[in-house]
C-alpha cells in the first residue's frame, strides 16, 4: 500500500544523500550541480538525480535519452523518473551547458523555524541549506509536474507544509542537508 511505498522512498531517498555525502568527501567537500532542463521533452525530467553519482560509481545507470545518462532508480510516485535533487550553487542543463546558479528561497530563522521572509539563496557558503532530494510523493498535482512548474519562489521544496503529512496523506517526502551536516525531512515525522 501506500505506507510501504513511502517506506521504500524514503529508504531510497537516504540511500541517495549517502552516495550525495561519499561524492562530496571525493570532491573537495563539493556537491553535484542541479540540473535543469527547459525543453517540453525533458521538462518532467528537472531536477533529476546528478549525473555525477552515476559517473562516479555511486548510483546505478539507467536509461538514456539523446546524450543524458538516468539513474536507474525511480521515484516511486513519479514512474519514468528519478527522485529529484537541487542543490544551491551551480546549475547546468543536461548537455552541461552552465546556467546562472540554482537559487532556493529558505525562511530567514530556518530550520528552527518558519515564520521569517523568504530569502533567496544562490551561492552555497551562505545558503543555510546545502542541499535537497525529493519525492513528488503520494497525490502530486500531475499538471505542475508535465510542467515543471515547482514552486521554488513560494518556499518549495523547503516549508514544512509542502511535506508528506499523514492527515491529508499527501506532499512531498524529502531528506535535506542543513549547511553543517545534519539531515532533517520527512523520515523523522
Amino acid at each position: 500500500g501506500q505506507q510501504a511505498r513511502i517506506v521504500v522512498a524514503n529508504a531510497e531517498i537516504y540511500g541517495i544523500g549517502i552516495a550525495l555525502e561519499a561524492y562530496s568527501m571525493g570532491s573537495e567537500n563539493k556537491y553535484p550541480p542541479t540540473r535543469a532542463e527547459c525543453s517540453p521533452d525533458a521538462r518532467k525530467h528537472i531536477y533529476a538525480l546528478p549525473q555525477e553519482l552515476i559517473h562516479e560509481g555511486y548510483l546505478p545507470k539507467g536509461g538514456k535519452i539523446g546524450k543524458i545518462l538516468y539513474a536507474k532508480i525511480e521515484d516511486e510516485f513519479n514512474p519514468g523518473c528519478t527522485y529529484k535533487y537541487i542543490a544551491v550553487g551551480p546549475k547546468y542543463d543536461f548537455f552541461g551547458t552552465p546556467l546562472p546558479n540554482q537559487h532556493l528561497y529558505i525562511p530567514e530563522g530556518f530550520p528552527y523555524s518558519e515564520e521569517g521572509k523568504l530569502v533567496k539563496y544562490t551561492e552555497p557558503e551562505k545558503s543555510p541549506l546545502t542541499w535537497v532530494l525529493f519525492s513528488v510523493g503520494p497525490k502530486y498535482d500531475e499538471q505542475r509536474l508535465e510542467q515543471g512548474n515547482f514552486p521554488v519562489k513560494s518556499g518549495f521544496p523547503v516549508l514544512r507544509n509542502l511535506w508528506y503529512s499523514s492527515q491529508t496523506r499527501k506532499g512531498i517526502l524529502t531528506r535535506m542537508r542543513l549547511k553543517r551536516g545534519r539531515h532533517i525531512g520527512t523520515f523523522l515525522d
